[in-house]
């Protein structure tokens, strides 16, 4: 096992020695505040808490919400900051158009075409809402995919075309108080929903797929469902704050297209004041631009440009929006992360994760990052569920087995430690400063606090230990927590911080009291 203490002998001329590399922290530069790290509910918590036994379940809420250390110090944990709901649309129900055939993948809703409204649907999800409530963890995020089918063109949560949103003309206001009531009910039983999304990737065309239920909206289709949950939420006088647009791709926040349907440019279009959809306008928007990071991971270079692009576009539009990286799970293959399963494909997909969570953060100043959903039959999310020993992939709905991922442990060296509030801070060498697509392949460092305590994220990408010093007003010693291909998120003790190492290919949360 590697030390994470290297001998100034060692330093000096033993068999590990290389530079040192010494960062300053400087906690009078500040940048972004953290909003949350959170994921989805969609589509499993569902059969998990309606059917799991008992014990798995409080040991899968313990994963995900619970802020806590076990005997030996270590976390317990992603500890989650907030947790995204999806408020489902009756693909369960609706079977009369073109429906979605995972049945993995259907949701009940909770209003019924005559107006009435059933609460105890979604039993699953809602087991999982009041587990994350009594570890502590009481933010929430309703999200939709489709308005309920009763109301959209297609009479499906699927749409039937591109044309526009999946919604009937006379229905945009009905949609509205649906979502501001379902709000209004829970924040009555004491969760705190204090986010609402009423759109899912509407960039995406919908209607060429029928795996969940999904709308494309335009521009006009965005600013008009904003205009109508403004009122509803006014009209119940809730806190909740509307989060827009999900797009499933950073690079349509800046770019420009040349057809008018496509919902483009949002950054100035939307969240500019002379923007021709301008919502800035609307008490009860949260000033953030929300999208997704798919198809701009890999390889580095994109990562970095696209990222850099988009910061710089928020910063040029000067209206004090802030942004998120509100959804991610691996869809792409490259040679980094497709292999088969083995320890190194699992630090790889851990390391691959924390390199985007990193650029999110340092480079697209990103306020929130957020998973798309908790757990996955495959090895794509933080939370893998496998069916028990000699069963079949369906009776996992019933059963099974719980697996933290690589990814999951690496999230939580940012999740498990940066609080909501926290605020980023800034962290530079002391010598020549790496170039941003330099350290996607090396060493990215990252800085956070809350007054009290500091805390610095480190990823050693490379296959060698890297000797590491960090300044931060005179502090002494920090606390070290070390995800690498044989440890998840294990405390390594307390360290003097002029003489660190980071172990080959790892995530290490530094914490400096």
């Amino acid at each position: 096992m590697f030390s994470l203490f290297l001998s100034s002998a060692m330093m000096a001329g033993g068999a590990f020695a290389q530079e040192v590399k010494e960062y300053v922290i400087d906690k009078n530069v500040k940048y972004q505040v953290i909003d949350n790290f959170s994921a989805s509910d969609a589509w499993r918590m569902d059969f998990v808490g309606k059917n799991w036994p008992l014990e798995k379940k409080q040991q899968l809420a313990d994963l995900l919400f619970k802020h806590d250390y076990d005997k030996d110090g270590n976390p317990m944990g992603m500890a989650l900051s907030c947790w995204r709901i999806n408020i489902g649309a009756g693909s369960y129900e609706n079977r009369e158009y073109k429906e979605v055939t995972s049945t993995w993948n259907r949701t009940e809703c909770f209003l019924s075409p005559d107006g009435t409204y059933d609460f105890s649907k979604q039993a699953g999800q809602r087991w999982f809402m009041q587990a994350a409530r009594e570890r502590g963890m009481n933010d929430f995020l309703f999200f939709t995919n489709s308005a309920p089918y009763f109301m959209t063109r297609s009479a499906s949560t699927v749409s039937a075309d591109s044309r526009c949103v999946n919604l009937q003309e006379d229905k945009f206001d009905d949609f509205a108080r649906f979502l501001a009531h379902c709000a209004e009910h829970f924040q009555g039983e004491g969760y705190n929903i204090k986010y609402i999304s009423p759109l899912n990737e509407p960039n995406v065309e919908w209607h060429t797929n029928s795996f969940q239920e999904g709308t494309y909206a335009t521009k006009a289709d965005i600013y008009r469902l904003v205009s109508e949950l403004d009122k509803a939420i006014s009209d119940k006088r809730l806190s909740s704050k509307i989060i827009i647009p999900e797009l499933g791709e950073f690079k349509m926040l800046f770019e420009v297209s040349d057809d008018q349907r496509v919902p483009d440019d949002i950054i100035q279009s939307m969240f500019s004041k002379k923007g021709e959809y301008s919502v800035l306008k609307f008490k009860n928007l949260y000033n953030c631009i929300a999208a997704h990071d798919y198809w701009t991971a890999y390889p580095p270079q994109l990562l970095v440009d696209i990222r850099t692009q988009l910061h710089d576009a928020i910063q040029r539009n000067d209206a004090g929006t802030k942004f998120w990286a509100s959804e991610y799970c691996i869809l792409e293959k490259n040679d980094e992360i497709t292999m088969p399963s083995s320890p190194t494909k699992s630090i790889n997909l851990g390391l691959y994760v924390a390199r985007i969570i990193h650029s999110d953060l340092a480079l697209a100043n990103a306020s929130a990052w957020q998973w798309w959903t908790a757990v996955s039959l495959n090895e794509d999310v933080p939370l893998q569920l496998l069916p028990l020993k000699g069963s079949s992939g369906e009776t996992v709905k019933y059963d099974g087995t719980i697996v933290p991922t690589k990814m999951f442990w690496a999230t939580a060296n940012y999740s498990f430690f940066l609080r909501p509030g926290m605020r980023r801070i800034d962290i530079r060498p002391t010598g020549q400063a790496p170039t941003p697509l330099q350290a996607a392949t090396s060493l990215m460092l990252s800085s956070y606090t809350d007054g009290k305590q500091v805390v610095t994220v480190a990823i050693n990408y490379t296959d060698q230990a890297q000797p590491l010093s960090l300044k931060c007003d005179g502090a002494k010693k920090g606390k070290l927590y070390v995800t690498s291909i044989d440890k998840n998120l294990q405390y390594a003790g307390s360290h003097s911080l002029n003489s660190l190492s980071l172990p080959p290919r790892s995530i290490v949360t530094i914490v400096i009291e």
